[in-house]
């Protein structure tokens, strides 16, 4: 199954990954029927997101005949993407009865198209202007959407819960608990829940509250380390409590937990992205490139740099 993410300039980087890490995760798990993940824009190249970084790209049309799943991943000036020539892929994608998806503001490209027939699920921060761009369009307070065959979704962390709605639609509940597992995520909430919802999601495996809200955090803050006091104060535990928390459920320290979060957010740049590695090791966190190769081939074997090129012989 193919599942291909259109990218505007100055797309979210942190909600594309989040999607597209279970897919992942799945193919690291070794599904007889992995997933093809593909990065497409109107002309191919390299698309920078909003945080920096671009990600090397193929051009949508010479590859819009294979595709399951579609994501619409744009800007905060979606209107760049309205319109031909992507209007047409989506008519295209349409007719051949595939899942798109508009992550975050690609709700707005759905809705100028007429794609939409649920009402859209739109992050408040992009309310207003949805709005009134689009008077006649209902607008949902759902993180997702989970019925049709053109659904949206708010963006940020509701990004990876919806991914795992989509793969627990087709894949066993123990294979999607193990994907969880694999990306250490909380478990997932509905697409039914609201932002201004209860944050108290059901502890799944048993990992506590604490420890989740530790996580998250970390996760938000790849680019930037939290130190580990503050974590442990906004997870209202002492840094003894977390410590302990840490090591009892994944076998690591913090410190240890965040830099495997770094890099394996690296990796994922690395080995789908053109970004040069000061940029890649500035955006997860490192201080020096130096430091950013060592730690690099510590984890998996090889720097950075021939970790891509190997990837792309591959």
């Amino acid at each position: 199954m193919d599942v291909t993410i259109y990218l505007s300039p100055g797309f979210n980087l942190s909600a594309t990954f989040a999607f597209v890490d279970a897919f992942n995760a799945v193919n690291a798990l070794d599904v007889e029927t992995p997933y093809a993940i593909k990065y497409a824009s109107d002309t191919g190249g390299p698309v920078a997101s909003s945080q920096g970084p671009a990600l090397d790209t193929e051009d949508v049309d010479l590859i819009r005949g294979s595709n399951d799943i579609v994501i619409l991943s744009t800007s905060n000036a979606p209107e760049a993407a309205y319109g031909a020539p992507l209007a047409k892929n989506l008519r295209y994608w349409q007719r051949q009865g595939n899942l798109i998806i508009g992550l975050e503001t690609g709700a707005f490209v759905l809705a100028d198209g007429g794609f939409l027939d649920n009402p859209a699920c739109v992050h408040p921060a992009h309310a207003a202007a949805f709005e009134n761009s689009f008077p006649r369009q209902e607008r949902s307070e759902a993180l997702f959407d989970v019925t049709g065959e053109t659904r949206t979704c708010v963006g940020g962390a509701a990004a990876l819960d919806m991914a795992l709605s989509i793969l627990s639609d087709s894949h066993s509940a123990d294979l999607v608990r193990a994907v969880r597992d694999y990306l250490v995520a909380p478990a997932p909430r509905q697409g039914a829940q609201t932002l201004t919802g209860s944050s108290e999601a059901p502890l799944g495996d048993g990992m506590p509250v604490p420890l989740l809200k530790a996580i998250e955090q970390m996760r938000s803050s790849l680019h930037k380390a939290v130190s580990v006091p503050k974590l442990a104060a906004e997870a209202g535990l002492s840094q003894r409590q977390l410590e302990r928390l840490f090591r009892g459920h994944t076998g690591r320290s913090p410190n240890q937990y965040y830099r495997m979060l770094r890099l394996d957010r690296a990796r994922e740049m690395v080995t789908r992205s053109a970004a040069p590695m000061p940029e890649i090791a500035a955006s997860c966190g490192f201080q020096s490139p130096v430091h950013f190769s060592r730690a690099y081939k510590e984890q998996f074997g090889l720097p950075p740099m021939r970790d891509r090129v190997r990837s792309r012989v591959a």
